[in-house]
């Protein structure tokens, strides 16, 4: 059975993280797209291999010292169709041109040539958010699609090479990324629609040619839940190349290589025959500019400053390898299950707790944050599978906060409760004292300089002989409960009870009015509260005496750490008890000693009478003993 404190210190917190990781996650669905991805793009930097070569695919870099050697971007089409022809006498196995010629120039023969001889493959734009409705050029691989209005997007702009170079080419595909809200690259669409017609990107177009097949995709709905929501296959792709992509038909850019993994040799050093022989030898090449100011920069995960050349050799890379990271249609349900498997290990977490509910949930809420962002990152590495985890951490990190904050509260109401209790028991400062120590076996007291009453409830033992338990406790109960009032009423302290007598202490910037009021005000109210049980002849009348004494004392805790107590002890302690014991053989009710006497002051004013000199029981020394005559008025 469930009871209040778990509902308070467990489940509530539970829930209460759960609805507010709800709410988050729909009044803020971009901050927590903004954060995951911002992770994401760490993880990418972090795991980014450089450890080997990525030599199936190189960059031909027209860089700033090709620029310098052959004149600004872009180049007279006869030069690039002549670093065309260097490539393929260097063994180039495919050629993906990274750039695309709209208008028809003179050495457009020449180019449309160098594209005949190797397998070529040219870029398309396709915009999607453009704001006019441009066309130039002559679009190529396009296939009819009835997909196009269900799930890829439309472009409303086109540039497209120019009829004779498409001609020429063996294949197109787009280049047009898409730019998240922080103006990073993650993704690229699949497919663009145009016209009822879908265009590949260029990485799915140059993976297609280069298995000899044509460009055509078609768009296929997984079964599995473990699977992407969808895949792009082309006709002719082996299954295993199949490409997982969301349900807006977008890949999820792979950014497996690291910078340094990625070969790139310079235009230059191709045209001047600097190059290796095997470094092009059946492989594919992507011919683009790295070059400052050529307008091919972009961000990414990567590097806030990236070329556009990057993002294809990595895609057609993964492609590749069948690594291409997608997100599984079952991902909200594992996420649903992971902040429930957190919301069990905080549970346990509380059980073990004990004194440390504060610390435990937070230390295993980070713990499971902790897990569930190395979750992410393992399932990437070896299932390809980006995992939501913002969700699952967030739970878990507002429900170890709430946990604690609710196990503090609920530790510290026990400890007030407690604390009241104790301070019942004992003197406010001696309850807080004691309640913020450890317990020793050592002596722990301090030496004060106080004034001390005894008051004593005469002839109660015998009364407890005649008189029922019940109601001679609720005579010593009236007893207690009537010195308690009156001293804390007066600014004392009661020290203790012991039996049937109180012991208080005045210490600090006291009054010693004060004292003498409260020992006559006990005196009289007593009389008044106990009237009705003192008249009985059987045993003697019940009675209040009260002694008063100014000295040093040592208060504190005395005994074995396994069980100590609470006392004070002293000379003035022991001369107000025997004070007491005296009111009872001379007939007065308040005695008070020779140093308080000394402290008060003496004169008509104060109405104190000396009786004399007396030698208390257990002392050496006579003292000189007064009867408080009567009280000073208080305002």
């Amino acid at each position: 059975m469930v009871n209040d404190t778990q509902l308070y210190k467990i489940y509530y917190p539970l829930l209460l993280a759960a609805i507010l990781t709800a709410v988050c996650g729909w009044f803020m669905p971009t901050a927590f797209s903004k954060i995951e991805a911002n992770f994401g793009d760490y993880v990418w930097r972090v795991i980014g291999d450089s450890s080997h070569l990525e030599q199936r695919v190189v960059v031909i870099d027209i860089d700033e010292e090709s620029m310098a050697r052959y004149g600004a971007w872009p180049w007279p089409r006869e030069k690039v169709a002549e670093l065309a022809v260097k490539a393929k006498q260097s063994g180039v196995g495919m050629l993906v041109y990274d750039m695309v010629f709209p208008q028809g120039k003179s050495g457009d023969v020449d180019l449309s040539a160098g594209l005949r001889q190797v397998p070529s493959v040219l870029a398309q734009i396709l915009a999607i958010q453009a704001t006019s409705s441009t066309q130039m050029g002559v679009l190529k691989t396009g296939h009819p699609s009835q997909q196009c209005a269900d799930v890829f997007p439309v472009a409303v702009a086109v540039i497209a090479n120019n009829a004779q170079l498409t001609s020429a080419a063996s294949s197109a595909g787009h280049i047009t990324p898409n730019i998240d809200s922080d103006g990073v690259i993650r993704s690229v669409p699949s497919l663009i629609c145009y016209n009822e017609h879908s265009y590949p990107a260029l990485a799915l177009a140059a993976v297609s040619e280069g298995f000899g097949g044509a460009a055509i995709f078609e768009l296929i709905d997984n079964d599995s839940w473990w699977d992407s929501a969808y895949e792009v296959q082309a006709q002719d792709f082996p299954a295993e190349l199949s490409v997982p992509v969301d349900s807006a038909g977008n890949i999820q850019l792979p950014w497996w290589l690291s910078r340094e993994s990625i070969i790139s040799i310079s235009a230059a050093d191709l045209m001047e025959g600097r190059v290796a022989n095997n470094v092009l030898q059946g492989k594919w090449a992507i011919i683009g500019s790295t070059a400052f100011g050529t307008g091919d920069s972009i961000v990414t995960p990567q590097g806030a400053i990236a070329d556009g050349l990057e993002v294809h050799v990595q895609l057609i890379s993964a492609l590749l390898d069948s690594r291409v990271p997608f997100t599984p249609k079952i991902a909200t349900v594992l996420q649903l299950i992971l902040i429930v498997f957190m919301a069990f290990i905080l549970k346990i977490s509380v059980s073990v707790a004990g004194g440390r509910v504060v610390y435990m949930p937070l230390i295993a809420g980070l713990l499971l944050s902790c897990v569930g962002m190395v979750t992410h990152v393992l399932l990437l590495l070896y299932m390809n599978m980006l995992m939501p985890w913002i969700y699952g951490v967030m739970f878990s990190m507002l429900s170890s906060l709430l946990i604690a904050l609710s196990g503090y509260a609920i530790s510290r109401k026990k400890g007030e409760v407690l604390y009241k209790n104790l301070s019942s028991y004992l003197p406010s400062h001696a309850a807080k004292w004691i309640a913020t120590q450890q317990p020793v076996d050592v002596l722990d007291a301090r030496h004060e300089q106080v004034l001390v009453l005894h008051a004593d409830l005469r002839n109660f033992s015998a009364w407890c002989d005649h008189l029922p338990a019940q109601q001679a406790g609720a005579v010593l109960h009236a007893f207690y409960t009537l010195t308690s009032s009156v001293i804390q009423k007066m600014g004392g302290d009661v020290e203790e009870f012991v039996g049937d007598s109180v012991t208080a202490i005045w210490r600090g910037d006291f009054s010693a009015d004060r004292v003498m009021l409260a020992a006559r005000e006990i005196v009289l109210e007593g009389e008044k509260l106990l009237g009705n049980e003192t008249h009985n002849d059987k045993v003697p009348p019940l009675a209040i005496g009260v002694g008063v004494e100014y000295g040093d004392i040592l208060a504190g805790a005395f005994g074995a750490s396994q069980r100590r107590t609470y006392t004070v002890i002293g000379k003035a302690v022991t001369t107000a008890m025997r004070l007491q014991d005296l009111t009872a053989d001379i007939g007065v009710p308040i005695l008070v000693g020779q140093a308080a006497a000394e402290l008060w002051g003496q004169g008509d004013e104060r109405r104190l009478e000396s009786l004399g000199d007396f030698l208390l029981q257990g002392m050496s020394q006579p003292i000189n003993v007064y009867a408080l005559i009567d009280a000073p008025s208080i305002n």
